[in-house]
């Protein structure tokens, strides 16, 4: 059966019992005389007690009420504790995250970047499921998935990590032995490595240039639904691959690859986002982590 008195007014009576003058205590709640008497009257209702004895000049507790204090401190300080302890759960970065990757930007950078955490937190523990095709964060039991591109379901959220564009690049051994490549159109003559989007083989590479949109219909004797695969497929040499930035960026770096076509073009935009459900209270784990990850990755744009 629901009580007809509130948790506000337990602490409206204890309030009173510690000051004896219902005035002092409306004063220290900044609400009124009658709100005060108001929720002393319903407590009394409720309990079918006199809590309190009131003359026109004084008032004190009634033997009810002396009995009732007790019990009063006692329930407020467990949930005090409770509350405090729900804090402390939100606050900890502990426990276990389930993330979803794109195979080629999560083994490539985002381990990395993941092991980076966990030295920060130990007592994080990480699940990693690494795919190119679209994952479901409740059909596979995660609790953040990154993505490109932005969200198009409604009932999930999405936080942008960083901006990001694809760029042309290719191998040193490969850039020596083609014939050069001077402008977007010129990729009809060379070796393409696309990869599947979504099922469907992406070779219809698409630039921006001048404000205007530029596709470029492209061919290759090798293609793959792994984009790992077209990565090292160029890493040794055996053409040109059209690819995140941040996918590159290490390889670029390093010498690996050599970015192509360097100011004659805008890349086609692959923003990076994690997606995540919409909780009223999310672990701070989760938070900790989103900030890890958007400060990382922005530290490696290299376009």
């Amino acid at each position: 059966m629901p009580k007809a008195y509130s948790l506000q007014d337990l602490e409206f009576f204890l309030r009173v019992a510690e000051s004896g003058n219902m005035s002092e205590t409306a004063r220290q709640m900044n609400i009124t005389n009658a709100a005060v008497s108001a929720a002393i009257k319903r407590l009394e209702l409720a309990l079918d007690v006199n809590l309190i004895e009131r003359t026109t000049r004084s008032l004190h507790l009634s033997a009810a009420g002396q009995s009732l204090i007790p019990y009063v401190q006692q329930a407020l300080a467990v949930l005090d504790d409770a509350e405090s302890e729900l804090r402390n759960l939100q606050t900890a970065v502990a426990g276990e995250i389930s993330v979803g990757l794109p195979s080629d930007l999560g083994r490539h950078l985002l381990l990395d970047i993941l092991d980076e955490f966990q030295q920060q937190f130990p007592r994080v523990s990480l699940r990693l499921d690494f795919s190119d095709f679209m994952q479901d964060l409740y059909r596979d039991n995660l609790d953040m998935v990154i993505r490109y591109g932005e969200l198009k379901d409604s009932s999930l959220v999405a936080r942008k990590l960083c901006d990001n564009q694809r760029i042309l690049a290719a191998s040193p051994a490969y850039i020596a032995r083609m014939p050069p490549l001077d402008s977007l159109e010129d990729l009809v003559h060379h070796n393409c490595l696309y990869f599947y989007r979504n099922d469907r083989p992406y070779n219809q590479w698409i630039f921006y240039r001048d404000g205007k949109t530029i596709e470029i219909p492209i061919q290759g004797n090798r293609h793959t639904n792994d984009g790992e695969v077209v990565r090292r497929w160029g890493l040794a040499g055996q053409g040109i691959v059209y690819k995140s930035a941040l996918d590159l960026s290490n390889d670029i770096a390093q010498g690996r690859l050599v970015k192509l076509l360097e100011g004659q073009y805008q890349g086609q935009l692959t923003p990076v986002y994690a997606v995540y459900k919409q909780r009223k209270y999310q672990p701070y784990r989760l938070t900790a982590l989103l900030n890890h990850f958007e400060n990382k990755l922005k530290q490696k744009i290299i376009y």
